[in-house]
């Protein structure tokens, strides 16, 4: 049995909690492009780290240190920390009292929260843009924990080698060689022809698989197919395990072969859908250690009057006031007459500040998931927290919408109501705004 550690498998724990002390400490204010941390405290942050990236300076951006980038996404995507406005557009990085609750776990469920937080909502894209912008082949993400089920611990692969099937699996896995590495799955050389083109150019010459990793593989092989979990991945809905199952049983048939296991393995998957990520892996470990993490549901329903600032421009804003059973539509709604438009155009609510990411809410005249079908108290809305609200697909009118207050003393409003403004509404088919 394993027995998590501050060392063991590897210093990610360690390593993490020296980040997230630093956000507690420091004024974290990220970048208006990027929304990335500063480059003197990454500079610090690098240096306190057991995986420390080789050669830096003051000068580099987050996207060279892959720690600190993972770091940077598990904190936000695990809600242990949040974005806060700041002056202009820019944003600061505020840890949350979740993290308070993640330090009351024990090390081995701290782990398996954050390799949970990577797995199931870390945008995987996201953590890979650092490099050239693309994920792993979602195709091929099982393969690699199907054969790392099958190796030999400390048995080093040869992945540069195009003859090898490790090389067309991993060719485009980029920073997440260095990501499960974190995590203690394997150790991995680096291809120093690769890295003389760009610091950022990760692929492999070698890779050893460690015994946890060995270990592990077989159960997110069999139960946890990142194609089922990953909550990004299923908002885009390319592709969910049950294709790929079904192409490769297709495929053996037109082989004129008898397909075997794969009814089998796509029950195995549906059936542990319904259960916590963490727990097929308990039998691993040393009993206690592994009974629970942190809550999965991090947006309970949160009653009262919100208070929205919805901005067009620095001059041009209204104040809305609904309350937390309204819904998205019904916002949109209030926002189209406030500002005198006349709700003629599709649009969407990216809850990200990101227009076009799939962290979204549609028209109901669009293909979902529906501004209709969710109310402002299950978003897990807080004072400060901001989203887009993006009208008309063709013009594009952006709308900043900021979450000014949640009041459980207001009276509670039957319809949503305009209760502030700025500014003169502009022409919705002119260009004067």
């Amino acid at each position: 049995m394993f027995e998590i550690s501050l060392t063991y498998p590897t210093p990610l724990l360690q390593d993490f909690l020296r980040f997230m002390d630093c956000l507690k400490e420091e004024d974290t204010v990220l970048s208006a492009k990027n929304q990335y941390m500063p480059r003197e405290q990454l500079w610090g942050l690098n240096q306190l780290m057991s995986f420390k990236t080789e050669n830096a300076n003051p000068k580099l951006d987050q996207g060279s240190y892959p720690l600190l980038h993972m770091f940077y996404h598990l904190a936000l995507a695990g809600n242990l920390a949040v974005m806060m406005p700041g002056k202009g557009v820019k944003f600061h990085l505020k840890v949350t009292d979740r993290y308070e609750e993640y330090l009351k776990l024990t090390m081995c469920e701290q782990y398996f929260f954050l390799l949970e937080t990577l797995w199931i909502d870390a945008d995987w894209e996201a953590l890979q843009k650092a490099t050239y912008g693309r994920i792993p082949n979602v195709r091929l993400i099982s393969s690699v924990w199907q054969e790392l089920a099958r190796v030999t611990a400390g048995k080093t692969l040869n992945v540069k080698d195009s003859k090898s099937s490790w090389h067309s699996w991993l060719w485009d896995w980029g920073y997440f060689l260095w990501y499960f590495t974190y995590f203690g799955f394997w150790q991995f050389t680096q291809d120093e022809e690769a890295l003389k083109e760009s610091r950022r150019k990760i692929e492999a010459s070698t890779l050893t698989p460690t015994e946890f990793g060995v270990s592990l593989a077989p159960i997110l092989f069999k139960y946890r197919d990142y194609l089922d979990w990953n909550q990004v991945n299923l908002r885009k809905g390319v592709l969910t395990s049950q294709d790929i199952l079904d192409g490769l049983e297709n495929m053996i048939r037109s082989m004129g072969k008898i397909p075997q296991g794969f009814a089998e393995l796509a029950r195995a998957r549906q059936e542990s859908l319904a259960e916590p990520f963490y727990k097929k892996f308990v039998s691993l470990f040393v009993p206690g250690e592994l009974m629970h993490t942190l809550p999965r549901d991090q947006k309970d329903f949160v009653e009262g009057t919100y208070l929205l600032k919805v901005s067009l421009s620095r001059g041009k804003w209204r104040k809305i006031e609904l309350t937390a059973k309204h819904n998205l539509h019904q916002l949109h709604l209030a926002i189209q007459e406030a500002f005198e438009f006349d709700d003629d155009h599709l649009y969407s609510f990216f809850m990200d500040n990101k227009k076009w990411s799939h962290d979204r809410y549609e028209s109901p005249l669009d293909e979902g998931p529906h501004a209709d079908e969710v109310t402002m108290g299950e978003l897990g809305l807080y004072p400060g927290k901001t989203f887009l609200y993006l009208f008309d697909y063709g013009d594009e009118w952006e709308f900043k919408v900021e979450v000014e207050e949640i009041s459980s003393e207001k009276p509670l409003p039957l319809t949503p109501k305009i209760v502030g403004k700025r500014g003169e509404a502009p022409d919705q088919y002119g260009y004067g705004y």
